[in-house]
């Protein structure tokens, strides 16, 4: 199963705990495939981290993550940072995006590619487990 983790759940995965966190250890499990852009890493520099700090965070998730290259742009999206989201998850042959933007959830599929809230995520392996 590939997953890509819009912005604002691997932000709260990264620093706070619960169900983002939880999406988080699958993916150091191996349990699931995480895939980003290097677009989408760059989106997450700009939470006010020091230069340090924001490096060994990239790093971090660039071993867990499979970096795809985005070879196709889609505008179904008002806002061009969800876009970008798209892109990344049709472009890395995404089973879901995994966010709690009301934008993208609103869509709930895009290319066959399901769109759900961290929650949904978790009973959907929880399930196959």
């Amino acid at each position: 199963m590939r997953v890509v983790l819009d912005t604002n759940v691997l932000i709260s995965a990264i620093f706070w705990t619960g169900k983002p966190k939880d999406i988080l250890n699958v993916v150091r499990k191996r349990k699931v495939v995480f895939v980003t852009s290097q677009v989408l890493l760059d989106s997450n520099k700009p939470f006010q981290l020091e230069e340090n700090d924001a490096e060994r965070v990239v790093r971090h998730i660039k071993d867990l993550a499979e970096i795809i290259r985005v070879t196709n742009r889609v505008t179904v999206c008002k806002h061009e940072a969800d876009n970008r989201v798209l892109e990344c998850a049709f472009c890395g042959k995404a089973d879901y995006i995994i966010t709690g933007d009301k934008d993208l959830l609103g869509l709930k599929s895009f290319e066959g590619i399901k769109i759900i809230k961290a929650a949904g995520f978790l009973n959907i392996i929880h399930e196959e487990n």
